[in-house]
């Protein structure tokens, strides 16, 4: 019986009948220890009859094993794994040591485990209970929060139980909170008296409640000689060092040998039965068979067998000496290695094993993380406690700098950094770890921190880029320009181009592919042919890579090719779905949005804004989502959606200004500019673009020019519209969908005689484009122009056109300036007609419906979004309503029929 919990049992009792509904949650409950999360979780399993109860109890000495909490969750369904799709069905095998391979992305486990879950929940609501989540692996933490965030569909309660004051594994911010405080009085003194049995006095009864403060777990384990003699309430003892000292005079009552038994339990924190049994007999500890006397301090009704709470473990751990510790370990080793099982975990026993430099074992954890199947983060573990064994020299530091990287590319970042302070007091490594050390700090700052920095660390590697490997270089430069793009800073392009031309073609053909791209591409940015034939440009489509192809696609792009950068973008944005390199991912999406808004597709481009800002928030890759919420807010802007872009810009530019994000920055006042724009508040507008034109970034001033000298104009101050109009002039040279734009510009700033031309030639060359809302603009302000130069008439068509663009797109700030216009010219304007349901669609709904059109399958389609399959179809029902339409046919012919959504 659970006393106090009333309120607790009936939250719980609501969600389930929710989940039942297919509406899941996650709860975050929290407490001190011994308040009682375990007897409530306990509570919550035999509540939830009818359906299927999953447990897991995260291990302080696993914290450090990739996937170790996860394996405990999932083992009672592992038998289902063959029913998911096989790239879902190899990620969870591999990583729970059940096939060979690769370590897979952590995405591709998250979302292997929410079609898991999805999956058995179709039989009945799944209720997944985590205890102990302060010390669940990192890469565990990222599943469960992966699954958290997507339960809204889903009929699964998670519940994750962590102590108050511990830095939670978990985190997001959409769980349902359940503090559990100390019982009230009444609940403690029924506790007191009926569930200990003990007769006391109603002083001793009193001194017993004030000295236990309200824990259930010190109520119950408190000495009852202690109760009797009166424990005093006047010098209060910490609650946890008062249940240690308990659970340490239950253990001490018990033999050596039994005591040697749980040090082997406590070393190991969970231990299978068998390898316990293995090591007991080296150890000279009690027979595995004793436990079933100690049921009071172990659970061992299973194969696996742990301690009650890890305050027993804690309290038996410490209590030994550091050589039995040691022995301990060494024992634990050995019988892994006899059993030939758990090979990682086995080496990390061997180096708790030792206590100074061996080289031997140091080697033989180097081993253990280098095996394909080990997780990223127990890697990264074992090479942390490989470089501490090490002897001083470079084979430390390149340890320390491996597990650096196994530690950021699981999330880590704090632990990451650690390791390339140990990596520093080595001294100065040799010239190839140092750039590898280099691009690590420089990719960690462009996602997390300055990008300014990160051009400051990546510039004084540039005297000796060209000794490096190849691919190392490129990987080099190419992370230089794009530090330098985010910060705003210049990038010697020159320099960087005189670099290429020194690397050798070495017969690697993607590292020969980038080199002659990076070649072009750094002659076309100083103003030179890019040199490069259609034969050579052609290699970039043999890249595999996503990573490569991302590249590739970036330095088609700055050699003018858009078409052929387009469609490299788009493979690699699919790649690393396939892949689930989601941190890839959302840096891939940023070119297509970038590209999506300049054409006008706005939904498209909301659709990957809103995913890459959801990804990278997950991933904490903070400079990548505030850009993309900065996108959002120009679209926003765009659409006349005033309050929702001010909104946007307000928290990016709150979040951008301190680290100096400046593209951010220029992105986020653009937005505002945009609505000032808009409105006919020109001076406002100048201010606002002053960022984007300042910016030397050609991409920055090819975006941002027509918008500066528009404002320009209807400022009255052509003279800044002419400073920025030759550059772009000559930038959009070849490309016809910039020159309609710099052809535009030229016509604002003509005079009467010569605008008109300009305007039509800008016209002409936009039907070759395929950018409708730089079309509805030119013809919105050739309107103008006809208007008010007396030929109201010949005005009406293009600002009709105008119209019929905007109102399509959803850009309802620049449609009331056609409807205005069109007005004047004499024109009655209709009220504004939605296309029925459209609008009211979700980003992450256009996105479903875009891949719907490209023939994608709903499993297919979860695969791409990291989501079940359930959740694709509970959101296809509400497209087909909210679009009208009822089969699959029907919806991609209104994908084709509706701008504002193809």
């Amino acid at each position: 019986m659970l006393y106090g919990r009333e309120r607790e049992q009936e939250v719980f009792t609501g969600l389930l009948y929710r989940a039942r509904t297919g509406h899941g949650a996650a709860v975050d409950l929290t407490g001190e220890p011994g308040i009682g999360k375990t007897a409530l979780m306990d509570e919550f399993a035999a509540a939830a009859s009818g359906a299927s109860v999953l447990r897991a109890t995260s291990v302080e000495t696993e914290a450090e094993f990739g996937y170790a909490t996860l394996h405990q969750l999932l083992l009672p369904v592992l038998n289902r794994i063959d029913r998911l799709p096989t790239p879902q069905s190899d990620a969870l095998q591999i990583v729970f040591g059940l096939a060979a391979g690769p370590a897979p992305e952590r995405f591709a486990v998250g979302l292997a485990t929410l079609s898991l879950l999805s999956d058995l929940a179709s039989d009945e609501a799944v209720v997944c209970l985590v205890d102990d989540v302060h010390w669940t692996d990192h890469l565990s933490a990222g599943v469960l929060e992966f699954v958290g965030r997507r339960l809204d569909t889903e009929p699964i309660v998670l519940v994750l139980a962590s102590r108050t004051g511990e830095r939670s594994a978990v985190t997001f911010s959409d769980a349902v909170d359940m503090p559990l405080g100390a019982l009230d009085r009444a609940a403690a003194t029924r506790l007191l008296v009926e569930r200990r049995g003990v007769r006391l006095s109603p002083a001793q009864q009193e001194v017993a409640l004030d000295a236990t403060a309200g824990n259930p777990l010190a109520i119950i384990e408190l000495p009852s000689d202690a109760i009797r003699a009166g424990v005093s309430p006047a010098a209060p003892v910490p609650m946890a060092h008062t249940l240690r000292a308990a659970f340490l005079a239950r253990v001490r009552r018990h033999s050596r040998p039994v005591q040697r038994l749980l040090l082997l339990i406590a070393a190991a924190g969970q231990v299978r039965r068998g390898i316990l049994e293995l090591a007991a007999a080296e150890f000279e500890a009690a027979p595995v068979a004793e436990l079933a006397r100690l049921g009071e301090l172990v659970r061992s009704e299973t194969e696996l067998i742990a301690f009650r709470h890890p305050l027993i473990r804690s309290a038996v751990y410490y209590d030994s000496t550091a050589s039995d510790r040691r022995d301990a370990h060494r024992v634990l080793a050995g019988a892994m290695q006899s059993a030939a099982m758990d090979v990682e975990r086995s080496a990390w026993h061997l180096g708790q094993a030792v206590d100074g430099p061996d080289d031997v074992v140091a080697g033989q954890l180097d081993r253990a993380a280098g095996r394909v199947e080990v997780s990223v983060a127990t890697s990264a573990a074992l090479l942390a406690r490989a470089g501490e064994l090490s002897t001083p020299g470079p084979r430390r530091s390149r340890r320390y700098l491996r597990s650096a990287t196994g530690w950021w590319n699981s999330g880590d970042f704090d632990r990451a950094m650690l390791m390339l302070e140990l990596m520093d007091r080595e001294g100065r490594p040799e010239e190839s770890l140092r750039r590898d050390a280099v691009w690590l700090r420089a990719s960690m700052e462009l996602q997390t921190g300055m990008p300014g920095d990160a051009v400051a660390m990546l510039r004084s590697l540039l005297p000796t880029m060209a000794e490096a490997e190849p691919l190392q270089a490129v990987s080099l430069l190419m992370l230089f320009g794009e530090a330098g793009f985010h910060a705003n800073l210049p990038v010697e392009w020159g320099h960087v181009g005189s670099i290429a031309e020194k690397l050798p073609i070495s017969g690697e053909r993607a590292a020969d592919t980038l080199v002659l791209l990076l070649r072009g591409a750094c002659r076309a940015r100083t103003g030179r042919p890019h040199g490069l034939t259609s034969r050579e440009k052609d290699l970039a489509e043999l890249l595999t890579d996503p990573v490569m192809l991302n590249w590739a696609s970036g330095l088609l792009w700055a050699m003018g090719d858009r078409e052929r950068g387009r469609r490299l973008n788009r493979v690699a944005v699919q790649r690393a779905r396939d892949t689930g390199a989601v941190g890839l991912l959302v840096w891939a999406l940023q070119r297509g949005v970038i590209d999506d808004i300049a054409r006008g597709r706005f939904r498209a481009a909301e659709a990957a804004a809103s995913e890459g800002h959801r990804l990278a928030d997950e991933i904490g890759q903070r400079n990548v989502s505030c850009w993309h919420r900065s996108s959002l807010a120009v679209l926003a802007a765009s659409r006349g959606q005033e309050r929702e872009a001010r909104d946007l810009a307000g928290e990016v530019l709150a979040e951008a200004i301190p680290r100096r994000l400046a593209i951010v920055v220029a992105a986020a006042k653009r937005a505002l500019g945009l609505l000032d724009l808009t409105a006919g508040h020109a001076n406002s507008a100048l201010n606002h673009f002053r960022p984007a034109y300042d910016s030397v970034q050609p991409e920055m001033l090819s975006m941002y020019t027509p918008d500066w000298v528009e404002a320009a104009v209807r400022a009255h101050r052509p003279d800044l519209a002419v400073d920025a109009l030759e550059p772009f002039r000559r930038s959009a040279a070849g490309a016809p969908e910039r020159s309609a734009v710099a052809a535009r510009c030229e016509a604002l700033l003509a005079g009467p005689e010569d605008a008109e031309a300009a305007f039509r030639r800008a016209l002409a060359l936009h039907r070759s484009d395929e950018q409708p809302m730089e079309t509805a603009r030119t013809q919105l302000l050739f309107g103008e122009y006809l208007r008010r130069h007396r030929r109201r008439a010949e005005a009406r068509r293009p600002l009709q056109s105008a119209l019929e663009t905007f109102e399509a797109l959803g850009a309802a700030g620049w449609a009331d300036r056609a409807r205005a216009e069109l007005r004047a010219a004499g024109k009655a304007v209709a009220p504004s007609v939605k296309s029925p349901g459209a609008g009211s669609l979700t980003s992450q709904e256009v996105r479903i419906v875009h891949a719907v059109a490209e023939g994608s399958t709903n499993r297919e389609i979860a695969d791409q979004l990291f989501l079940s399959t359930r959740t694709i179809d509970y959101h296809l029902s509400k497209i087909f309503k909210k679009l009208g339409v009822r089969t699959r046919s029907e919806l991609i012919r209104a994908t084709l029929s509706r701008p504002d959504i193809s």
